[in-house]
């Protein structure tokens, strides 16, 4: 009798892992397949426009992939100089960029910006692993142009936001400091607050770009800029990734009218707030 009980049970434990294994089995592929169809509504994509004719001195790179090209903007401010790599937006490209690497360019700092795949002039799919890899392809080229920088500052803003926080623990060498501008908490997060999902479905999509996440267990000192002012992405997101980074996260408070004018419009009272905050 114990072994005809012990029997049922075994087989009774064995269903339930079969029944369990299949739903996750199941619940994945529905969210890499949901997440396949996000990647075609939320990229905004447009050409590059040509780069104004100006002094500043900045090299066009372009970073050859397996299967896709992306165009870069290189300025050095000499060898020793500290370096910025920049990663963007949505919706933006390389010229869009131009105002503040000339800002910085005079501020003895060098820069180097690049547009992911299928933004801008980029060639390519863009889809969520696709920018993650091409941030770390783009590092390999920035760390090659900066040996001997003074420091290295990773600057993102946005989408680069979540992008960054995803990949600083896999560069080398490290960021000396991450600087995150206008950042969203987890993709699951922004697409509840832009209307693209529902609260109740976020679980049905991939939790990829968790910046909550990712920000608690980052190896550089993170230091978090959100605008009271910005209408795009609530500064509540921007708030709860510094707590999450802990004894390594700050957070600044900036008064600058909107979302993207930290690059935009880049002044000596934004930047100079910003460089005594990351001192």
């Amino acid at each position: 009798m114990k072994r005809q009980l012990s029997f049922v049970f075994v087989i009774g434990l064995l269903c339930t892992i079969h029944f369990s294994c299949s739903r996750n089995i199941a619940l994945e592929k529905t969210r890499q397949s949901n997440l396949e169809q996000l990647e075609k509504k939320i990229f905004v994509l447009k050409p590059d426009k040509q780069l104004p004719k100006d002094t500043l001195p900045s090299e066009r790179i372009e970073l050859i992939l397996s299967d896709r090209i992306l165009q870069a903007n290189w300025v050095s401010a000499g060898q020793k100089a500290p370096a910025f790599f920049i990663l963007h937006g949505n919706g933006e490209t390389l010229s869009e960029w131009r105002p503040l690497q000339m800002y910085l360019f005079s501020k003895g700092y060098s820069s180097f910006v690049f547009d992911y795949t299928g933004f801008g002039n980029s060639t390519g799919k863009p889809t969520v692993s696709n920018l993650n890899k091409d941030a770390i392809e783009a590092y390999k080229k920035f760390a090659s142009l900066t040996p001997n920088a003074k420091e290295r500052i990773g600057f993102a803003h946005s989408l680069g936001c979540s992008i960054l926080l995803n990949d600083a623990n896999d560069f080398k060498p490290l960021l000396n400091k991450v600087v995150i501008h206008g950042a969203f908490s987890t993709l699951r997060n922004i697409l509840v607050e832009k209307h693209f999902i529902n609260d109740s479905s976020k679980t049905n999509y991939p939790n990829v770009w968790n910046g909550l996440k990712n920000a608690q267990k980052i190896k550089s000192s993170l230091y978090v800029l959100h605008s009271v002012n910005d209408k795009t992405i609530p500064i509540a997101m921007s708030m709860d990734l510094s707590k999450s980074a802990g004894s390594k996260g700050r957070f600044l408070k900036l008064e600058t009218p909107g979302h993207n004018t930290v690059y935009e419009v880049p002044n000596d009272k934004t930047w100079n707030a910003i460089f005594e905050f990351i001192k």
